[in-house]
């Protein structure tokens, strides 16, 4: 009787999930970025229809980034996770293509040890910004994004190891996304109180964070890919980015306006919606008019 009951339990629980969604666990106490997708991703299948509480959400261990693409295309030990924008993504695996953060992470302030505050502040050119050394992750988009713009670089595979390389001196600075850096600082004040925001210098890209679907899950995609165009047109995005511990303390973001305002080209990615206020922030909402590009 126990063996019957205990098969009838598993199948109901079985009919009862209608979606099975797998991701990669947060990278490290710290990563919020992670609980922020979350949350997004349950407004995203709700906009869609989709009953929430029959979407079963699974998360593995913690693995690279790079092992994440691998098992993404795979399509069997995760199906969802959120990457920076790669043309090689988008053929391998399927791009929900609306900006989870709409855009922000390609607008970069620098964390840089103190001690290296007089140095960034001569900085007047993108020339000059080659001189030093960023710290970037082994297989972050952003990598070959700053090569070909000429800017010297340096790579770990370790999320956190990259904080210790800046205060270290093993690189000069470490471009994050705009959102990123007070929160990161904050979190890190006790190991790492060498370590600031240096503010004067705003160096961007076109680039965005996507949700990427596994070929082997289309059905999940189609009601991402609606539930995400919704969230932007209804401006759910810019609510939560409002809220949320992540984003919140950049608004109003003309208070970030800086002294330079360096651009550099994305060759790695076209996006043919950049000037969709829906989806995308742009250099005018920070009261910026005119770059420079060498």
């Amino acid at each position: 009787m126990f063996c019957w009951l205990t098969l009838c339990c598993h199948l109901q629980l079985a009919a009862a999930v209608e979606l099975t969604i797998t991701v990669p666990g947060p990278r490290s106490q710290f990563d919020i970025a992670h609980d922020y997708h979350m949350r997004l991703l349950d407004i995203a299948l709700t906009n869609s229809g989709v009953d929430i509480s029959k979407v079963d959400i699974q998360q593995i261990p913690v693995i690279s980034e790079g092992r994440a693409k691998i098992e993404l295309k795979k399509g069997t030990l995760i199906n969802l996770y959120w990457l920076g924008a790669e043309q090689s993504l988008a053929e391998d695996l399927i791009p929900i293509k609306v900006p989870t953060t709409r855009g922000l992470i390609g607008f970069r302030k620098f964390i840089i040890a103190k001690q290296q505050i007089a140095d960034f502040s001569r900085i007047d050119s993108l020339q000059a910004l080659r001189t030093k050394v960023a710290c970037q992750g082994q297989h972050w988009a952003d990598t070959l994004i700053l090569s070909q713009a000429g800017l010297q670089v340096t790579t770990s595979v370790n999320y956190e190891a990259l904080f210790k390389m800046v205060a270290l001196g093993r690189c000069d600075y470490f471009p994050r996304g705009y959102h990123d850096v007070l929160l990161e600082l904050e979190q890190r004040s006790l190991a790492y109180p060498q370590l600031m925001r240096f503010d004067d210098i705003m160096l961007h890209y076109p680039f965005a964070v996507f949700f990427y679907v596994s070929k082997s899950a289309p059905g999940l995609a189609e009601k991402l890919q609606q539930g995400m165009e919704m969230a932007g047109q209804q401006g759910q995005i810019n609510e939560l980015m409002r809220k949320h511990p992540l984003t919140k303390s950049i608004f109003p973001l003309q208070n970030g306006k800086p002294k330079l305002y360096l651009s550099i080209p994305n060759p790695t990615m076209t996006f043919h919606d950049i000037n969709n206020p829906d989806y995308w922030i742009t250099p005018a909402d920070f009261g910026i008019t005119n770059s420079e590009n060498q």
